[in-house]
């Protein structure tokens, strides 16, 4: 009986045996954990990040070969029970930008794998059974589980120290600190400024707790019981003043260089955020950044779906997005009649750039001759066409050669034709 989401995403029963850590190049006992720092608890990080993981999620997998196993067609709509592709993308992204390293294992029984799911243990560590390389992974509920390293996808970011994760996100500790003593500085601003403050001066000289009580006596005047907002003082003062709190806050230049040590980080910028990007500015971040991950992710899935030979033989899943969609209608159309022209793109393609439905006969390829269904361009050789030419050249020859027709003939020729 499945009774967790951790029963159903590791159905089969757990192996208990290990023969000890396996051993890199780098590390005996390679692990990764996830990172406590509050990274995705950052207002402006979490933000860059939720703003890449939108455009991420709009990756379309695309499945390619003849095999078709039960998986590879899932991740078309919905790689588990509780996810559709989309969120699936965003998952795996968030997770990777977090913490370096994204982890994603197989759903099914045995050899039958009927999903995907993105799991975020608390931390991951390398062993050796039997020869070979598993991952025994530990769960904040206190769940563990071992799974093959060859049925794992496993994603990476700043891989160096590493030889199978990420090296982790420590290094933006130092902006996140000064991100958060900005936000306490701010606070205790506001809540300084909220409140009244004075310095009196005694006109005699009084013990302590004749003082005391003079001081508490003119502050039960600052109260929020004071509706008019007026405080008196007699003559056991001779000076009051009010103290204007100054606290210190970071200024906009150095803020900004707080926040552009972030975007660089991430690689994104305050337009991508903002949703403010032009066309060349998106681009640019789709070739720098959500490009590389869905060449990664398509590497990834490609490995745990199919075997060493289906992948031989050409079998694949690859992640594309029409990033003409973002374009303006000059480039949309500039672009798809070049395509179009040159039997490259069939009708629909054009129609999914203009976000247009489909038609019949949409997914045929022409091109331009003035226009020539692909599919009969072999009938149309070289040779062909120079037969033809002959042949034209011979009748024009003829023609030449035959006596001018009277007006008569040739208005009878033109009415017969």
């Amino acid at each position: 009986m499945v009774r967790s989401l951790f029963d159903a995403v590791f159905h089969r029963p757990q192996m208990q045996a290990v023969n000890g850590y396996f051993q890199t190049f780098t590390a005996y006992a390679p692990s990764f954990t996830t990172w406590q720092g509050g990274l995705y608890e950052a207002e402006l990080t979490r933000s860059i990040i939720e703003s890449g993981a939108d455009h991420a999620s709009k990756l379309k997998p695309e499945v390619s070969g003849s095999a078709q196993p039960h998986a590879a067609r899932a991740l078309m709509h919905a790689p588990n029970p509780w996810m559709t592709t989309p969120q699936f993308i965003k998952r795996v992204w968030t997770m990777l930008q977090v913490n370096d390293t994204a982890l994603i294992v197989p759903m099914g029984d045995g050899g039958d794998v009927t999903g995907y799911y993105p799991v975020l243990p608390s931390q991951c560590e390398a062993y050796d059974v039997d020869g070979e390389l598993w991952l025994y992974l530990r769960f904040p509920t206190g769940d563990t589980a071992l799974v093959e390293w060859s049925r794992v996808g496993v994603m990476t970011r700043h891989q160096y120290q590493s030889d199978l994760f990420g090296d982790g996100t420590n290094v933006l500790q130092p902006t996140l600190e000064l991100m958060h003593a900005q936000a306490e500085a701010e606070q205790t601003a506001i809540r300084q400024g909220a409140a009244i403050r004075f310095i009196g001066k005694l006109s005699q000289n009084r013990n302590e707790k004749d003082s005391e009580a003079a001081r508490k006596s003119f502050n039960s005047q600052l109260s929020v019981d004071n509706a008019g907002g007026i405080a008196v003082y007699d003559k056991l003062f001779s000076d009051v003043q009010q103290i204007t709190p100054k606290s210190y806050t970071v200024d906009a230049e150095q803020m900004e260089r707080i926040e552009k040590s972030a975007y660089r980080f991430f690689g994104s910028n305050e337009e991508i955020v903002m949703n403010r990007a032009d066309e060349d500015t998106f681009n640019s971040y789709y070739e720098g950044r959500i490009e590389p991950f869905a060449v990664q992710l398509g590497f990834v899935m490609t490995g745990m779906t199919f075997t060493p030979n289906e992948i031989a033989h050409g079998n694949e899943i690859m992640f594309s997005a029409n990033r003409l969609e973002f374009a303006s209608n000059t480039t949309k159309l500039n672009v798809s009649v070049a395509l179009f022209d040159r039997g490259i793109w069939c009708g629909n393609q054009v129609a999914d750039v203009f976000q247009s439905a489909h038609y019949d006969g949409g997914e045929r390829h022409v091109i331009r001759g003035e226009y020539i269904d692909l599919d009969l361009i072999s009938e149309h050789t070289s040779e062909q066409a120079a037969d033809a030419a002959a042949k034209n050249a011979n009748i024009a020859a003829i023609a030449a050669s035959e006596p001018t027709s009277t007006y008569k003939e040739d208005e009878d020729a033109s009415e017969a034709e």
